[in-house]
């Protein structure tokens, strides 16, 4: 009686629909700037958990064809410090350089999706490097 992997009305994949799906952003392929890409990230992960999807899947890209890439490095490292400070698994995609994902524990609530936007847009917003997301993740790693 039809394939149950996909909606019998659409055909749309089962993981890409309500409860339970994959919320995908692309942030590396409409001449996105770091400041949109990262807003992006944070209101898709926020938007991720208000939807009770399992994970947040982000097309970051994996470099520019000119060799200087600013949006991989800087998504993976959000992405990162987002799953570290909610609870969540960061992962990158085995099929796709490109892409990575936070899956999200069960159980999220709306007060978690509020905390993940009020909390990182301060840190975006932050004057002093010492207090910058991106340099805190940058000195974990050495």
């Amino acid at each position: 009686m039809g394939d149950a992997s996909q909606c019998p009305k659409c055909g749309t994949p089962r993981e890409v629909q309500g409860r339970g799906a994959i919320h995908e952003i692309d942030v590396a392929h409409h001449g996105e700037t770091w400041d949109q890409a990262e807003q992006f990230i944070i209101l898709g992960l926020r938007t991720a958990i208000e939807m009770r999807c399992k994970a947040l899947r982000v097309i970051h890209g994996y470099g520019a064809s000119s060799g200087v890439s600013v949006i991989a490095p800087r998504a993976i490292s959000l992405m990162r410090h987002l799953a570290e400070t909610h609870d969540a698994r960061f992962a990158k995609d085995q099929s796709n350089p490109g892409v990575s994902l936070i899956w999200l524990n069960k159980g999220r609530s709306k007060k978690l999706a509020n905390e993940v936007y009020f909390k990182h847009e301060s840190l975006s917003s932050s004057k002093s490097p010492s207090e910058n997301w991106f340099d805190l993740a940058q000195q974990k790693k050495h």
